[in-house]
């Protein structure tokens, strides 16, 4: 119970951040979390909202770098079996 009180007295802007991307912070008690913040119900959900968009502006980025990757795999297997080829003649003097 003390773990989860204190993880909801951070405020949104100390929560911490990887990749430049802000961590989520699991909100268990609304009230408290509004009171600590200083929040009114409207300016904590524009808040929330506004969050909301950047995790899934995230999301989209990463799924279309993910595409690109994927869609890379048949060349870099093809450059692959040419450098084998090329490593196989090379010992046979050809």
């Amino acid at each position: 119970m003390a773990a989860a009180s204190s993880s909801s007295t951070e405020s949104p802007k100390t929560t911490t951040e990887r990749r430049g991307i802000p961590g989520a912070q699991f909100v268990e008690d609304v009230e408290t979390y509004l009171t600590q913040t200083g929040f009114d119900v409207n300016s904590a959900l524009a808040f929330l909202q506004e969050r909301l968009q950047q995790y899934k502006l995230v999301e989209m980025k990463l799924l279309a770098q993910q595409r690109d990757l994927q869609a890379k795999i048949p060349d870099i297997e093809k450059c692959l079996d040419v450098v084998a080829t090329l490593e196989a003649k090379k010992g046979t003097g050809e």
